[in-house]
């Protein structure tokens, strides 16, 4: 790994809210189809296998760090995502998704150059909502990398608009 590249996880602490979610969906899955479908067993094995499959994401996804982003001077990944270039980014936005206690943070990335990326399922999917293409969920990390990743990406923004009117 560089020395100048930054590299952010989804906190592990809200990931654990969600296995908790899912064994408390399997739970449920496996008392109500019990009860209320006792002589449909395929309906209990859909259920329950459903639940299982989703436990077993949870799990998965708890015991493994997943990458949130990767920053570069040249670049940033966010999740699995094609790498964004600094240049490409005409503004960055601190917004808020939802209402009252249901809002999340996210900084927006915008980019006019958005065809020129080969965009995963979510990206097009979220390309013209709020959310955006390229977008950095705040909300899944803790508090202190929070404050980090938007300095770092703040810093790189910067650094690249100065190159730009340098070669302007």
């Amino acid at each position: 790994m560089k020395k100048n590249t930054h590299i952010f996880y989804y906190s592990r602490k809200k990931l654990g809210l969600y296995l908790l979610f899912n064994i408390v969906l399997l739970t449920l899955a496996v008392l109500f189809t019990l009860t209320i479908f006792p002589d449909y067993p395929a309906v209990y094995y859909f259920a329950i296998g459903s639940c299982f499959v989703s436990l077993s994401s949870a799990l998965l996804v708890f015991l493994v760090p997943m990458r949130l982003a990767t920053i570069t001077p040249l670049t940033i990944k966010i999740d699995r995502a094609e790498p964004l270039n600094w240049s490409d980014i005409n503004k960055i936005n601190k917004i808020k998704i939802g209402k009252g206690i249901f809002a999340k943070t996210i900084l927006r990335l915008e980019t006019g150059n958005l065809y020129s990326y080969h965009l995963n399922l979510i990206q097009k999917i979220t390309k013209n909502s709020e959310f955006g293409a390229f977008s950095i969920p705040l909300y899944a990390m803790s508090a202190d990398a929070a404050r980090d990743i938007e300095r770092v990406i703040r810093k790189y923004q910067a650094t690249d608009k100065k190159i730009r009117r340098q070669t302007h």
